[in-house]
């Protein structure tokens, strides 16, 4: 009966803190989850994307005939013409450049290159950013550009691109939106699973009213399935747009929940930015 009356003077004496259990779990207050989509949308402010993920990101070409001109390759010395070489280029190199035919580029200028691959039926090709350069000096027989940014290897047979102008919005609040809809049209490097920060392409566009910095989910097809409880369209990813087209956009996923996503998976704009 004393050693009893011991030990219950002792765990009286213990701090509150010493005395909790994983019984006394239920007491303790609930811990707040919060979904990162939805404090990016109630954050006093927000920036939408960093400029170069719009320059590297990629884009369709929607069949349109661009005005691709050609990286010929690092030129050492200066004004030695440079020969079409496997060599790669650097940040800071300079190089050879050749206009399409008909057309010039100018001092100052910023012209990106790319890589060019097939895209599915009907959109033409995907346009793959490797980096950027500035032209510099010109000559009868060549244009010099130097190497400002990489993204990507960079060699000789690669085209050349003017760069595409980028208004960025700054700090700005993005408002809630259902739609409109669309689907996945391809992924940009062809994956088995998708992760967080890759790089796909969907079938809505600046006519639709995407805006860069645009969030989209992708949903599942919802509908009965045999021996199985009927799917909903619940959220398999979430994404935000990085380049805008006419009928197409560049989506760069920032969370996956199901990396099953394939071509046709139907996708929803969430919020948008301002006017």
């Amino acid at each position: 009966m004393r050693y009893a009356l011991v030990l219950t003077s002792l765990v009286a004496a213990l701090p509150l803190a010493a005395q909790r259990t994983d019984q006394l779990a239920f007491l303790r207050p609930p811990r707040e989850v919060r979904d990162p989509t939805v404090e990016a949308y109630q954050g006093p402010t927000y920036r939408p994307v960093r400029t170069g993920e719009v320059r590297s990101s990629g884009f369709l070409t929607e069949m349109r005939h661009l005005p691709f001109g050609h990286l010929l390759g690092p030129v050492d010395p200066p004004m030695v013409r440079s020969a079409q070489t496997p060599e790669l280029v650097f940040n800071g190199s300079v190089v050879a450049v050749q206009p399409p035919a008909g057309a010039s580029y100018q001092r100052g200028d910023t012209v990106m290159f790319a890589t060019v691959i097939p895209a599915p039926d009907g959109w033409g090709e995907i346009v793959i950013p490797t980096g950027l350069a500035r032209i510099g000096e010109r000559s009868p027989r060549q244009t010099l550009a130097t190497v400002i940014a990489m993204y990507g290897p960079m060699r000789a047979g690669q085209v050349v691109l003017p760069l595409e102008p980028f208004v960025n919005p700054g700090q700005v609040q993005p408002v809630v939106s259902n739609g409109p809809t669309g689907e996945l049209i391809t992924s940009r490097e062809p994956r088995d699973v998708a992760q967080a920060a890759n790089i796909m392409f969907i079938s809505v566009g600046r006519s639709a009213g995407m805006r860069v910095g645009d969030f989209i989910e992708v949903r599942h097809h919802p509908g009965p399935r045999l021996n199985g409880a009927d799917t909903i369209d619940d959220v398999m990813a979430v994404a935000q747009v990085v380049h805008v087209s006419e009928k197409s956009s560049t989506i760069k996923l920032i969370r996956v929940i199901d990396p099953n996503l394939r071509p046709g998976t139907p996708i929803v704009r969430t919020a948008t930015l301002p006017n």
